[in-house]
Order: C-alpha cells, then sequence, then structure tokens
C-alpha cells in the first residue's frame, strides 16, 4: 500500500443505511497538498461517501486511513480531532449566530491572529461579521463554511458541493480562494457535479455512478 505521499488513503469502503448499501468497495486518494475532485451526478453517491469519511454514516467497512491514522472506528469528533475538516452541502451555519460566532463556535480557543487567517482568504467577510448568518447570500454563507472548518486547523478538507446554487461570478471566487489553500499546502476532497468548477482546480479525479468509484 502506498503511504508516502497520500495525505488520505481509503480503501474497499463500503457503506450505506441499514441494508442498503449505496457505497460499494470504493477506493480513493489524496496526495499531500492536492485537490483530488470527486464527480457524479446528484444521487451517485457523493454526499454518502463524503459523510462515510466524516463518520456520519455508522454501517461503514474498510479502511479510511488519513497521514497514516486509521479512522474507521473513530467518531467523527474524533476524526475531526485527528485533522479532518468537514464542510458539508449548503454550509449548514447556525442562522441566529453572527458570521463571527459561527467562525468561532467550533473552536473557543481561536485566536484573533486565527481568525485574521480566514478573513485574509475571504476579505467579503471582514464587513459582515456582526451580520446574522441567515441574512447572507449563498456565496457568504459557503465562504463562512470553510472559514469554520478552517478555524478548527485540519490537515485535509472535505467540501460537499460547494458550488452547488451559485452565480458563475461566486463560483470563480470560491475557486480562487480554494486554490489558495492548495498553495498554503491543504489537501482537498471536493464531491461536485459540476464538472467546470472542478476542472478549474484539480489535480485528479474520480467518478461516482451508483456507489462505484473509477479514477478518471
Amino acid at each position: 500500500m502506498k503511504t508516502s505521499n497520500e495525505m488520505l488513503l481509503v480503501n474497499n469502503l463500503d457503506a450505506g443505511y441499514g441494508h442498503v448499501k449505496v457505497i460499494r468497495g470504493g477506493s480513493i486518494s489524496v496526495p499531500h497538498g492536492k485537490i483530488v475532485g470527486l464527480v457524479g451526478r446528484n444521487g451517485a453517491g457523493k454526499t454518502t461517501f463524503l459523510s462515510a469519511l466524516s463518520g456520519l454514516i455508522p454501517d461503514v467497512s474498510g479502511e479510511i486511513i488519513l497521514e497514516g491514522e486509521q479512522l474507521i472506528n473513530l467518531p467523527s469528533f474524533k476524526r475531526v480531532q485527528s485533522g479532518l475538516g468537514v464542510v458539508a452541502s449548503g454550509g449548514r451555519l447556525f442562522k441566529s449566530l453572527t458570521v463571527e460566532e459561527n467562525l468561532t463556535i467550533g473552536n473557543p480557543e481561536a485566536s484573533e491572529a486565527d481568525l485574521e487567517k480566514i478573513l485574509s482568504l475571504f476579505p467579503e467577510l471582514r464587513k459582515l461579521l456582526a451580520r446574522y448568518a441567515g441574512k447572507l447570500s449563498g456565496g457568504e454563507r459557503q465562504m463562512v463554511a470553510i472559514g469554520r472548518a478552517l478555524m478548527l486547523k485540519p490537515r485535509m478538507l472535505l467540501l460537499d458541493e460547494p458550488s452547488e446554487g451559485l452565480a458563475p461570478i461566486v463560483v470563480l471566487r470560491l475557486a480562487d480562494a480554494i486554490k489558495q489553500l492548495r498553495e498554503q499546502g491543504m489537501s482537498i476532497l471536493i464531491a461536485e457535479q459540476n464538472v467546470k468548477f472542478t476542472d478549474l482546480i484539480c489535480d485528479e479525479w474520480y467518478s461516482i455512478e451508483k456507489g462505484m468509484i473509477n479514477a478518471l
């Protein structure tokens, strides 16, 4: 098994809900400092695959190895502590909290310098820190969601449909920010149905159809 240059290795992953198996023998690798795309249509199994990686689905078997550490039997919060950052589809912010509160809620020990790093990546958020998340645009919500995950200082990110529902100009802005993260050494796995978006930023690609994953 190759491990020297891999941030994430997933081998023969089976995952589903009860008796329904959605992912069958899924294998994927994400090298250090690279962006890998998992491309598929709605219902292909992208979200289920990322949920299995993040520990949100109990019926899972196989291997999930983050920089040499086996995660398969760890609960979701332990996977986050191990360095796995997760951004769910739509961001899932706390609408009754401000942008700043959403950014810092997962890490109460975060410093001003930590927050400044997020604002340097997404300067659009600087003037929105006191705004309630429920009043943000789709693009702004996605920036906050990514920023919130980064505040936990992950070693790699899982992004589920980050471009969904966003205007083309906002998609380009988001692509630029994600490429900046790669330049900073972040490893990223993106599940997307927007092939044009993945073409902008990804170094490697996999396809998923009916729960089956293939390298492209």
